[in-house]
């Protein structure tokens, strides 16, 4: 019995916290292309403007994989993920007099705490 209500919890919460993390990603792909526009905009170099797009990009590869790793009930898959969702909300409090980052670290928030629930799932 204890075996199919893990089972159900981990399909309800692990498939909310997947289509957080795509949703996180898409959204942050949105948010890097509005930062680099800003930041050429701005008239600043060319070599901030390809490093910070580098790292927005690894970012979202990085919560895209998350995702994507989920599906498997592995240790290191959640710890990745727990990793990506701290750093992240890190990220996302570093502009957070913009509205836009607000959005951000709250989806980042929500991830984080959903993936927390799973824990017991994943070291059992």
């Amino acid at each position: 019995m204890r075996k199919q209500r893990e089972k159900h919890i981990f399909a309800q919460r692990g498939s909310i916290v997947r289509v957080l993390f795509y949703l996180n990603a898409a959204y942050w792909l949105f948010l890097s292309i509005t930062t680099i526009v800003k930041m050429i905009d701005d008239g600043n170099g060319a070599f901030p403007i390809v490093l910070i797009g580098f790292f927005l990009l690894l970012n979202v590869t990085a919560m895209f994989l998350s995702g994507r790793l989920l599906d498997q009930q592995e240790k290191w898959t959640y710890i990745f993920a727990l990793v990506v969702a701290v750093l992240n909300v890190a990220l996302a409090s570093t502009g957070i007099p913009d509205v836009y980052y607000l959005i951000a670290l709250l989806i980042d928030v929500i991830i984080l705490l959903v993936l927390l629930s799973l824990r017991n799932i994943y070291f059992k």
